[in-house]
């Protein structure tokens, strides 16, 4: 991707495109070297540059959805969504488990209800940890004032 001496830029990474595009290979090998170009090129001369040149050529489309190296982030980020998606949910389910035993706890101990204000207010708590300490409170608080004392703690 050096540039001879005495060539613009633009002039030679067209070149350079022009090239890659004419090889007589796989319209998907082609991709490929075309993706790779816009990136290692992107390390030596201006990528909007290339990105200008990969775009007026009609190859940007193709590269952004076909090229390996888009398939592999395309790939990454799908996976790291689907982990994000998991904790996430591991984590609400969490919460929701521990608001649910932390209720249990309440109604079996105080014969709390559902309809009263401090249930409302132990369902608002989106902490994992702070809810995992209020039900430690639950099991061993004297009283149901004693644990609103817990709560506002």
């Amino acid at each position: 991707m050096k540039r001879p001496v005495g060539i613009d830029s633009e002039v030679w990474l067209r070149h350079c495109v022009d090239a890659a595009n004419a090889l007589p290979v796989d319209e998907s090998i082609k991709v490929d070297i075309l993706g790779k170009l816009m990136i290692l090129g992107g390390l030596e001369y201006d990528p909007t540059l290339i990105n200008r040149i990969l775009l007026q050529e009609g190859l940007m489309d193709a590269i952004m959805r076909e090229s390996s190296f888009a398939q592999y982030i395309k790939q990454l980020g799908i996976e790291q969504g689907i982990e994000e998606g998991r904790e996430e949910g591991i984590e609400q389910g969490g919460r929701q488990r521990a608001i649910e035993d932390i209720l249990d706890v309440l109604e079996i101990r105080f014969d709390l209800s559902e309809a009263h204000p401090l249930s409302a207010r132990i369902a608002a708590i989106d902490d994992l940890q702070r809810l995992k300490q209020l039900l430690r409170a639950a099991i061993q608080v004297s009283s149901l004032e004693a644990y609103e004392q817990a709560l506002d703690a």
